[in-house]
């Protein structure tokens, strides 16, 4: 019986930890190859459009190999609308745009967020997962984190920055309903059949919406674009998102986004690494804030 992690056997919650570990790890990595193919002129409704197409059809393919029925309730066409309009369409496609005018390890922190607005939503739309003092408590370690991470950041980019936080931050807020949708209805669509429905319906949206307002001779595929937007599809698609929809059957919504605390540090590392940025000691300590406040609200006491 699916539930709760802490009632499950210790080799699943030891897979539940390490899906939570590679999901933040990659998503941690997936902001550099964001930034580097914008920078190489990736057109944001033409890359979200790309790489929604073809994570979409290496899902078909996985289901085809697994011989599954698609649902056609209802609730599954609902649940696949939502993700395809605003997850994998508006929300993806604003964090591109917005991207463009910041630092991609800004746009993670801001995506830092996402707990928050999920949290908030799930108050009062899933009944077992109210606000309390422990989750609030964890929130605000993670906000005040965030918000020593971002006061280090002097220079976050070029023109239009302030213009680029709040596009990313109106992703955010486009993306909080669905999750809280899906957690309510987590039986209906396994993470092969939403993935493979959703991010179809998102990519084709957008490439054709692309191909209406973009000019097509503006994109420059270079090697570096080509190779990003490869590791975006497979690793930022297809591996991610079906470690975060299975994850929905196993842990609460508030837990599976807080996954949103940990690619912001990775990404700071990434970016010290690769670009030589360097670290100072307020953002090491947002990093730490942001880490115990995803262990508070992963932590529950054992009953004797």
């Amino acid at each position: 019986m699916q539930g709760d992690y802490i009632s499950t056997p210790i080799i699943m919650k030891t897979k539940i930890y390490l899906a939570y570990a590679l999901l933040s790890l990659i998503w941690g990595t997936t902001w550099y190859a964001l930034k580097i193919s914008l920078n190489e002129g990736m057109i944001p409704a033409y890359a979200v459009g790309i790489r929604f197409i073809f994570g979409g059809l290496i899902f078909w393919l996985l289901m085809l190999a697994r011989k599954e029925k698609l649902p056609l309730s209802k609730r599954a066409i609902s649940i696949y609308l939502l993700f395809g309009a605003f997850n994998f369409g508006i929300s993806y496609t604003l964090t591109y745009w917005g991207t463009q005018y910041i630092y991609s390890n800004l746009s993670s922190i801001l995506w830092a967020s996402f707990p928050i607005f999920t949290t908030l939503i799930a108050h009062f739309y899933l009944p077992d997962e109210r606000l309390n003092k422990k989750k609030v408590l964890s929130l605000l370690l993670g906000i005040l984190g965030t918000v020593l991470i971002i006061s280090q950041n002097d220079s976050i980019g070029g023109e239009n920055v302030v213009l680029g936080v709040l596009v990313v931050l109106l992703a955010i807020i486009v993306a909080a309903w669905p999750n809280a949708y899906l957690k309510k209805y987590k039986n209906v669509v396994n993470t092969f059949q939403l993935n493979a429905v959703s991010q179809s319906l998102g990519g084709i949206f957008l490439f054709t919406f692309a191909l209406l307002t973009e000019p097509g001779p503006a994109m420059i595929w270079t090697q570096t674009n080509i190779l990003a937007t490869i590791y975006l599809i497979i690793f930022g698609s297809v591996l991610t998102f079906s470690l975060y929809f299975w994850l929905f059957q196993y842990l609460t919504l508030t837990q599976i986004t807080y996954v949103a605390f940990f690619p912001p540090i990775i990404a700071i590392f990434v970016g010290w690494i690769l670009l030589d940025e360097q670290l100072s000691a307020l953002i090491m300590t947002g990093a730490i804030l942001i880490i115990l406040g995803a262990l508070l609200v992963n932590y529950k006491r054992k009953k004797n």
